[in-house]
C-alpha cells in the first residue's frame, strides 16, 4: 500500500482526498492512511477540538467514512510522525488560505495534480429524504448573512451539526429540527439523501463539495479557500445569493 500521514483538519484532509486518490492510482496500490491525532493547534476561538487539530474522537469518527471510498484500504490512527511516502502535513507549510483548499496537496506533491471536477464515491447508504440540509458551525462566517430571511423554507430545512450550534441557528430559524449523526458515514449518507445541502466552510460541506452533491457554501471573505469546482455547486457571496438559489429551486411557477 501507498502510505500517507494527515494530521490536520477534518475538513482539510477531506479535501485532500483527490490527492489521495490520485497517489492510489498513481503507485495502483490502495492508500494506508494515517490519522495523526493530537497535533497542536492554535485557534483565536473556542474550537470544538480545543489546541490540537485532530483529537482521537474526531479520528474515529472519519475511518467508516474513508473506509468507504475505493482507494483507501486501511486507515491507522496514531499520535506519531510515522515516517510515510506521503506527508499531507507539509500542506501548512505552503498555504496562504487562499485558493481552493484540494490544490494545496498540489503544491506539495505536483504529481498528484488532478481533476477536481472528477467526484469522490462513499460507499454509504442513503439516510432520509430531506429537501435542504444546513450546516453551520462556529468558523467562516460571512457577517453578511442573516439566516432568519430563510424562516420561508423552514419547512424544508434540516439541521446537521454540534448541539451548540443548533442554539444558535434555531434563535434565528426556530422551527427546523437537528438531526444528530453518530460518524461521519452518517452524516455522508444524509447529505446524499437531501435535495441540496447549505453549509458554510465546514467539514459538512467538504463532503458534499467533493461528491459534488447539490450544494451552496456561503463563502468567508477574509478565508476564500473553499471554491465549488465541478456540477451541482454555488458560492453565496451575501445571503441574497443563497435566497435567489433556493427561490429558483422551490418557487418556480
Amino acid at each position: 500500500m501507498v502510505s500517507i500521514i494527515h494530521g490536520g483538519n477534518a475538513g482539510d484532509l477531506i479535501y485532500s482526498l483527490p490527492a489521495m486518490r490520485a497517489a492510489s492510482r498513481l503507485r495502483n496500490e490502495k492508500v494506508h492512511l494515517y490519522l495523526q491525532v493530537d497535533v497542536p493547534a492554535q485557534y483565536n476561538f473556542n474550537h470544538p477540538m480545543g489546541k490540537v487539530q485532530m483529537n482521537l474522537k474526531m479520528a474515529q469518527m472519519l475511518v467508516p467514512l474513508l473506509m468507504s471510498t475505493d482507494f483507501i484500504g486501511k486507515c491507522t490512527i496514531t499520535d506519531e510522525a510515522v515516517k510515510t511516502d506521503y506527508n499531507f502535513n507539509l500542506f501548512r507549510k505552503f498555504h496562504n488560505y487562499t485558493g481552493h483548499i484540494s490544490q494545496w496537496y498540489f503544491h506539495i506533491y505536483s504529481e498528484l495534480t488532478c481533476n477536481l471536477a472528477e467526484p469522490i464515491h462513499f460507499d454509504v447508504w442513503q439516510l432520509g429524504n430531506h429537501q435542504i440540509i444546513l450546516n453551520r458551525t462556529a468558523r467562516y462566517h460571512n457577517p453578511t448573512f442573516d439566516y432568519s430571511i430563510l424562516r420561508r423554507y423552514q419547512d424544508k430545512i434540516k439541521f446537521v451539526g454540534l448541539p451548540d450550534e443548533y442554539r444558535i441557528i434555531s434563535a434565528k430559524l426556530p422551527d427546523i429540527s437537528h438531526i444528530e449523526v453518530k460518524d461521519f458515514a452518517e452524516l455522508c449518507g444524509i447529505i446524499k439523501g437531501c435535495e441540496l445541502f447549505v453549509g458554510n466552510q465546514s467539514m459538512a460541506y467538504a463532503i458534499a463539495e467533493v461528491m459534488k452533491h447539490p450544494r451552496v457554501v456561503e463563502i468567508c471573505p477574509t478565508a476564500h479557500n473553499v471554491i465549488p469546482t465541478g456540477d451541482n455547486g454555488y458560492g453565496a457571496w451575501t445571503i441574497i445569493n443563497l435566497t435567489q438559489i433556493l427561490k429558483s429551486k422551490y418557487e418556480q411557477n
